[in-house]
């Protein structure tokens, strides 16, 4: 395993991490013990880094983290997390963290984040005077948290706005092969201001392996999987200091390991050479770049383009509600709000016929 100083945190991780996010709901259900075999799996193997939530795997993935970790030697560096859905204020963020430590079975959590931040309008309700960020911080100064991270779904613009604010010391953030070519400039300013990057969704949410005749160009060899490929598209890149991929089985988490071995630098050149490749074998895809995000009526219009690429590239009505349901937990009718303005369209960078998407959405119902 190879490991990388978290920023500056003072804290080594493993390059590859595990999102616990993924486990099967027929063998969670049941109690955590099959799920944990995963997480126990991964420790032998080296894996140091465990992220995790409330309310992953219908709210049992802290559970199954907990009960891991309590059949470990040596403990892994845990990381969970608190959104605005949850908590407004300093006390309920506070008795977040405390819930998040009896279900963790910890006494102190490595990394807290404040959660799924997609706008700067959110992360200034989250730092506001008597909100989310001081009951954080009041944990922290009682030694209950050790690191205050932040996990973002922003444009670059917004997340160098928040690394340049200096409350947070690592940023996780959704960044794959992808959306790549649209992510940069968040990931340089997180990595020059001395930051951790730790990379969540890296196989776009099984996008990539699933779909290895359209992404094969992203491999260095022919004898590599998509997996691997990807993976080790991520810790090329200087700036990147862990991936986290969500394995659901043993075999999936042993193939994730694997691409630590012969990982190679990702020059320059060679990211706009993907790039361009990206844009002619897949230009109909959405990048997910998030420049559309600023529908009036509040219609999450990147999530539904995601979820919409399921529907290009298996031609499924069910992928593509399902993607909706289990990835975004969004309902398919919000699409229905649409009053063809065209604001989306004309921010987006690839010029997609986002609102005949969306109606055809609706039609899906």
């Amino acid at each position: 395993m190879i490991y990388r100083p978290l920023g500056n945190t003072g804290k080594e991780i493993s390059a590859i991490g595990i999102g616990c996010m993924r486990f099967y709901p027929e063998e969670y259900k049941k109690g955590p013990e099959k799920p944990a075999e995963i997480l126990l799996r991964a420790r032998e193997l080296g894996i140091n880094y465990f992220d995790t939530a409330p309310y992953y795997c219908d709210d049992h993935s802290e559970d199954i983290v907990g009960y891991a970790i309590s059949q470990m030697k040596e403990k892994p560096y845990v990381s969970t997390k608190c959104g605005l859905g949850m908590a407004k204020t300093a006390d309920e963020a506070y008795a977040w963290v405390e819930k998040s430590l009896r279900r963790l079975k910890m006494d102190k959590i490595t990394v807290y984040n404040l959660w799924c931040i997609k706008t700067m309008e959110e992360y200034r309700e989250m730092i506001r005077p008597g909100g989310m960020y001081d009951g954080i911080l009041r944990a922290k100064e009682e030694g209950l948290i050790e690191h205050i991270c932040c996990s973002v779904h922003i444009d670059g613009k917004g997340l160098a706005e928040i690394v340049a604010d200096g409350r947070v010391e690592s940023v996780t953030l959704g960044y794959n092969a992808l959306n790549f070519a649209y992510r940069r400039e968040g990931i340089e300013a997180c990595y020059d201001a001395g930051l951790g990057v730790v990379i969540m969704n890296p196989l776009a949410g099984g996008l990539l392996p699933q779909h290895p005749d359209k992404f094969g160009f992203i491999r260095n060899s022919p004898e590599e999987t998509i997996v691997q490929a990807s993976l080790r598209f991520l810790l090329g890149q200087r700036e990147i200091t862990a991936a986290l991929p969500g394995p659901a089985n043993i075999a999936e988490l042993e193939e994730c390991v694997s691409a630590v071995e012969n990982v190679q630098e990702v020059t320059r050149e060679r990211l706009a050479a993907l790039s361009k490749q990206l844009t002619r074998e897949l230009d109909t895809l959405c990048t997910g770049c998030a420049y559309c995000d600023s529908c009036p009526e509040g219609i999450p219009v990147p999530e539904f383009m995601e979820a919409y690429n399921m529907h290009l590239l298996q031609e499924e009505p069910d992928a593509l509600l399902n993607r909706l349901k289990w990835q975004w937990n969004l309902q398919p009718e919000l699409a229905a709000k649409c009053t063809r303005c065209g604001v989306c369209e004309k921010l987006c960078t690839q010029k997609l016929p986002i609102i005949n998407r969306l109606a055809e959405i609706v039609g899906l119902i």
